[in-house]
């Protein structure tokens, strides 16, 4: 019995492996399942964790296939995906324990709590779903076709890995000035700083992100450029809910 479950999970895991990244949904899935609790566990803890598991899952398995080390620029990507996950999560952990928060995520729990099962699941499954597509561009990247894609195409990936620190970088500082601003005074604007210059300087930072993440699939073949685009649009119809 003991071999046959062995013989059976080892099956699983192989078909798993060869089917990435489609089968990260159900990774997603699990990441962004705090949303049955409180939806902001899938749009924002789930989402962090999502990109952290994409990152090191697509790498491993992408070190499995083609038995090689990876390419700089896969493994540049790699650790962009990481940064932002571990980031994204470390602050969202910090922020939901301020004092300013508290009020905020206590009507998330009210409106978490009135919703209906079936609500919350279309939001983890569709929210989970839309990570799960965020493996693509990684998996695009990490293939031994990135090396040999033409100058053109390469230098659009690269310029993808630019584009991804800089609105990284950007929402970190973002973030962290506007943490420690409403700690100061949770009821006022944030005025100062970067917030001086763009009204949501950590939203431009997380679409600057996006629009990097997908050029780094760029040397995909035409349905997987358009599903690496797809995350981005996503992304900016959220965000653009969020600044409304």
């Amino acid at each position: 019995d003991s071999e046959y479950l062995i013989v059976a999970a080892m099956g699983i895991l192989d078909a798993a492996i060869s089917c990435w990244p489609a089968s990260a949904w159900p990774v997603t899935f699990v990441a962004c399942s705090g949303g049955f609790s409180n939806i902001l566990y899938s749009f924002g803890l789930g989402y962090g964790l999502s990109m952290t598991a994409n990152a090191g899952l697509t790498a491993a398995i992408a070190r499995y296939q083609h038995r090689a080390p990876l390419t700089p620029f896969g493994f540049v990507c790699c650790g962009l995906y990481a940064a932002y996950g571990i980031r994204l999560t470390s602050f969202l952990v910090r922020r939901q324990g301020e004092e300013s928060y508290a009020p905020r995520f206590e009507l998330l729990q009210l409106k978490s709590d009135l919703m209906g099962f079936g609500s919350k699941a279309a939001i983890v499954g569709g929210v989970s779903f839309s990570q799960a597509l965020y493996a693509l561009p990684l998996a695009v990247a990490t293939a031994p076709s990135a090396t040999k894609a033409r100058p053109i195409i390469r230098g659009i990936g690269w310029t993808g890995v630019g584009l991804a620190a800089a609105g990284l970088l950007l929402e970190h500082l973002a973030d962290e000035e506007k943490l420690a601003a409403k700690r100061e005074a949770p009821k006022a604007p944030v005025m100062t700083g970067l917030y001086s210059y763009c009204r949501h300087p950590n939203y431009f930072g997380e679409f600057l992100f996006h629009c990097g993440i997908s050029c780094m699939g760029a040397s995909g073949n035409p349905i997987q450029i358009a599903a690496c685009v797809f995350p981005t649009f996503f992304m900016a119809f959220t965000l653009k809910n969020s600044a409304a």
